[in-house]
């Protein structure tokens, strides 16, 4: 199966994106003025009434009315330009009636650095109540045809002894042909235990499960010494009264379809230019550490970074150059950054690094050590070399801020001061100082 990036199937991109278990859709970027539907998973069909096989391909100039285009490609050319994950909340009047959107968009690039396409994924937010996520998967159900499933699927009686078992379970798993000729469902187990990275925890899950006649299992995932993850599923089979008749199991290779989960899921948390956090993760991540300080009286730090002058280095040199300015920035503060901070591309030129247990006076030592690093850093480019700078704003967490957003205001107001008294500073410079006291009408 081809990669997300530049998979033209739209079965196999929806495929893909069932996997990410929200709404999910893919668009194609033909210009700043077109943009087309590639696909569309189970889950954005069922919430939008979108189905795959009439939309699938079509720009969205035909699918959605000129005032919602309006506004779609407004929010799919700014992903564009930014290149970076995009977050907005957005109204549809879709077949199924007008509907509210949380939606975000993760760009794609092809080999020149353009961005050729969006992944988004959305959740469905009228009346103010988040849709629960759909499971991923229902009950297999066994097929008349037991080789015909793309399952490997086993069937075992109330006394441990094998039934019935298809070709795809013994391609997925190597058992020995006299363990299945005997049909010993022991020695089977035991079998295929030795190929388990786990095995004491997969065997006594499955004895468990033999003991515990009505319960279900769903998509457990199982790790293997050859590197291929399997998923799981399992139930009890009854007769017509209740009997118990014994166990079916359905195994299924999901190494690919895991791998690119994960690499979406990366790609969501992201910035793929800079290769570090995105907004997004930062501020899921500063809810965590807020709720941490609160709770136990630690201090928290927020540093916010602006790059001086950065939209004259884009009109002088091309954004191109500008692109290799804020990899090399991003460069000179990793080194800096401990394993518990989290530094993130906030859009643009803009960063911020959240600091857990630090005070303002040492997230203010820190922030001039980066200001020095990045006042001595040169950069090569096809133009000559380029010197930059950096503003930084700094807050620490107060008692009387009631939420988040408080922090981060208050170190975006201090960057703010920064750059109005000449950039290249930091603001406030040590405890004592207060930046908002130097910035009238703020």
């Amino acid at each position: 199966m081809k990669e997300i990036s530049v998979n033209r199937d739209p079965a196999e991109l929806r495929k893909m994106l069932d996997y990410l278990g929200v709404a999910a859709f893919v668009i194609d970027v033909v210009s700043a003025d077109e943009f087309l539907l590639a696909a569309n998973n189970a889950r954005h069909e069922q919430l939008t009434g979108m189905r795959l096989d009439e939309v699938a391909g079509r720009s969205v100039d035909e699918l959605l009315t000129p005032e919602m285009v309006a506004r779609v490609k407004a929010n799919y050319r700014r992903c564009v330009e930014e290149k970076t994950a995009t977050d907005y909340q957005e109204t549809l009047d879709l077949p199924i009636g007008e509907t509210f959107w949380q939606t975000t968009l993760v760009p794609f690039f092809d080999e020149t650095g353009r961005v050729n396409r969006l992944l988004g994924t959305a959740y469905e937010i009228s009346n103010q109540v988040h849709l629960e996520l759909e499971a991923r998967y229902q009950s297999t159900v066994m097929s008349a045809y037991l080789d015909e499933s793309t399952d490997g699927i086993l069937v075992v009686d109330a006394n441990n002894q094998i039934k019935t078992w298809n070709r795809r379970f013994l391609e997925i798993w190597d058992i020995p042909e006299e363990v299945m000729v005997t049909r010993d469902g022991e020695a089977a187990l035991q079998s295929v235990a030795e190929q388990l990275d786990d095995p004491v925890s997969f065997v006594q899950r499955v004895r468990e499960l033999y003991c515990s006649l009505d319960e279900e299992e769903h998509g457990v995932h199982i790790q293997m010494k050859d590197g291929r993850v399997l998923e799981r599923y399992s139930r009890g089979l009854h007769g017509c009264h209740g009997d118990y008749w014994g166990r079916i199991w359905f195994y299924r290779d999901v190494t690919e379809l895991q791998r690119m989960t994960e690499e979406l899921l990366h790609m969501s948390q992201t910035d793929p230019l800079t290769g570090i956090a995105n907004r997004r993760t930062l501020m899921g991540t500063l809810e965590e550490e807020y709720r941490r300080a609160k709770r136990y009286g630690h201090h928290l730090s927020v540093l916010m970074l602006d790059l001086d002058h950065f939209k004259q280095i884009n009109d002088r040199y091309g954004h191109a150059t500008g692109d290799i300015v804020l990899k090399e920035f991003v460069g000179v503060v990793l080194p800096e950054i401990r394993v518990n901070d989290c530094f993130a591309r906030m859009g643009g030129e803009e960063f911020a690094i959240l600091l857990p247990e630090t005070s303002l006076g040492s997230a203010c030592r820190f922030a001039e050590r980066l200001c020095r690093a990045v006042e001595d850093l040169t950069i090569d480019s096809p133009q000559g070399e380029i010197d930059i700078t950096v503003s930084i704003g700094v807050a620490v967490l107060g008692d009387d801020d009631e939420n988040p957003e408080n922090l981060i205001n208050r170190a975006d107001r201090c960057l703010y001061a920064a750059k109005s008294e000449g950039r290249n500073r930091v603001r406030p410079r040590n405890d004592t100082d207060n930046c908002e006291d130097r910035m009238p009408g703020l």
